[in-house]
């Protein structure tokens, strides 16, 4: 009986810690969850709506894909980094650099008809870019007309980056910046004015050396049209939307498989800053019962990480002078910074728990499995004593 007591002893004693243990374990169970659940970011899926002034994105996907609608009609054309310009003219003009008449607050520099002389000339009309600062500017002599011709399709191929970019002014114009090489074809109204800024005319004499000058084409009936070539890195196009025609710029929906998306611009000392115009909303559209974050116009907005991700909407605010974009994707690192204070907007285990009532019926079932586990062992011991 002696040597007996002793065990006696120690099984009740562990009797007797038991109902303190079964007091602690719900603790010990849910403080690690909870402390898990808080930092355990999950990936993200989130949806933006957005002004901005500047949008670099980077296509996605295995296809090549197009930028804008087909055939956005324009009022002025400015045609950076080409390689060739090639159109057919029934008459050919300069005009005289000298004769210039300089423009007022309310009307531009124009050239009297005694300043344009014609220029002799057979076949098409090529003009060279080879110039690293070449620029083209197409517009309509008539300053009143409605268009100067029509744009062409552009595609991007896949891993090649678009920038997108407003230059404010009575007639705001887009800008285009374009990675994937380009072939245009572009439809145009029967009077042409050129302006060429470093441009090297081919089979045309021209008597003034200097730059820019200023062409003014007729185009045949027949021929209508203008053939781009693009340098080998793409080129750079800054359209002006006809009159009225700015809603038919890009698509109604553009669907753009993203590999990339970045919200910044560059000010003139160097510094990043945010291009955003008013307040930018990111929601959460698996969890529609989290509220959405509202983002303000000085922070600066990133995402990195993406999949998944689409350009959902994408249209111009001529009145804002602004893109009007919308973003769905997951998004490993949804951030947005003002200031020094950054702030995350990837969602927890925590957020998953409280706002989907599978994930919370998963930690349930979970937290009843290991208490439940933990009874049946208990048990199993009794059973083996």
């Amino acid at each position: 009986m002696r040597a007996g007591t002793p065990r006696t002893a120690a099984t009740m004693a562990r009797r007797g810690r038991r109902p303190w243990l079964w007091l602690i374990l719900p603790t010990l169970i849910l403080l690690p969850l909870v402390g898990l659940s808080t930092f355990w970011h999950l990936p993200t899926r989130v949806q933006l709506d957005l002004a901005t002034t500047r949008l670099a994105l980077t296509l996605g996907g295995a296809q090549r894909r197009e930028i804008l609608d087909r055939s956005v009609p324009f009022s002025s054309l400015v045609i950076e980094d080409c390689g060739t310009v090639a159109f057919a003219a029934e008459t050919l003009k300069v005009a005289d650099p000298q004769e210039l008449v300089p423009g007022t607050e309310t009307q531009p520099p124009t050239f009297p008809a005694a300043a344009w002389r014609e220029l002799p000339h057979t076949g098409p009309v090529k003009l060279s870019c080879r110039d690293p600062e070449a620029k083209l500017t197409l517009r309509n002599p008539d300053p009143e007309a409605a268009e100067a011709g029509t744009l062409d399709q552009i595609y991007l191929e896949p891993d090649s980056q678009v920038i997108l970019e407003v230059s404010p002014g009575r007639e705001p114009a887009v800008s285009l910046e374009i990675e994937t090489p380009q072939n245009l074809h572009l439809a145009l109204d029967a009077d042409l004015e050129l302006v060429a800024d470093f441009v090297a005319p081919e089979n045309v004499a021209v008597p003034f050396q200097v730059t820019p000058l200023t062409w003014r084409a007729r185009v045949p009936e027949a021929h209508r049209f203008l053939d781009l070539t693009s340098g080998e890195n793409g080129l750079v196009l800054i359209v002006t939307p006809a009159r009225g025609k700015a809603a038919e710029m890009f698509p109604e929906k553009p669907d753009l498989p993203l590999a990339s998306l970045e919200l910044l611009e560059e000010s003139l000392r160097g510094d990043l800053t945010s291009p955003l115009l008013g307040e930018a909303k990111l929601s959460y559209p698996d969890y529609p019962d989290i509220p959405p974050v509202t983002i303000k116009a000085d922070e600066d907005l990133g995402l990195g990480g993406l999949s998944q991700a689409r350009l959902t909407h994408l249209s111009f605010d001529t009145e804002k002078s602004a893109l009007r974009v919308g973003f769905d994707g997951i998004a490993e690192h949804p951030t947005s910074k003002a200031g020094e204070f950054v702030r995350d907007h990837r969602l927890t285990l925590f957020h998953a728990i409280r706002y989907s009532w599978r994930w919370a019926l998963i930690a349930a079932a979970a937290a009843w499995l290991v208490t439940t586990t933990w009874a049946a062992y208990e048990a199993w011991k009794k059973l083996q004593e």
